[in-house]
């Protein structure tokens, strides 16, 4: 579970804009571990203007074969609120494909939500399958920007699913 706070002071926003400098690193070549979803505070103005934001927690299932579709694979992604005055916010979803050394997006699927999850309360992305024989890695990839606050380029990357799907 990841949660995105704000600033209380300054000396937090201080230590976050520093925090934000020091480049991530990961040792495996699947970078699948979860980043901090901590508000990136690099000025005052930006700290002022994030205060008010509160917390929420970033939520997304693995990619799996949908139950309404026939060869159909999907994901779905969402928030939480914990804290703050924020009440909707626009949830995107990608399901991604293991390509080579990267991955490549399929599809994307964006909404405008309220906190909760569920099937109003949530963003979708789906792929057919071009056949059923094929083995594929995929992933989904979600992103939580509030509406009408600040945000940072933090996303919850959910664990790889290897699934019998072509592409």
């Amino acid at each position: 579970m990841r949660i995105r706070t704000t600033a209380a002071s300054a000396a937090l926003a201080g230590l976050l804009a520093l925090g934000a400098a020091v480049p991530a690193h990961s040792d495996d070549g699947d970078s699948t571990q979860e980043t901090s979803h901590t508000y990136s505070l690099e000025t005052e103005a930006a700290g002022a203007a994030a205060a008010g934001v509160g917390a929420f927690v970033t939520g997304g299932d693995n990619v799996h074969f949908s139950h309404t579709v026939a060869g159909a694979v999907n994901a779905h992604g969402w928030w939480k609120r914990i804290s703050g005055p924020a009440t909707k916010a626009k949830v995107t979803v990608d399901i991604q494909v293991k390509s080579g050394a990267g991955w490549r997006t399929l599809n994307t699927g964006t909404k405008t939500v309220y906190s909760g999850g569920g099937s109003a309360k949530r963003a979708s992305a789906a792929w057919k399958c071009t056949n059923l024989i094929q083995r594929n890695s995929f992933r989904s990839v979600v992103d939580v920007d509030l509406v009408g606050y600040p945000d940072d380029s933090n996303k919850k990357i959910t664990a790889t699913q290897t699934l019998y799907c072509g592409t």
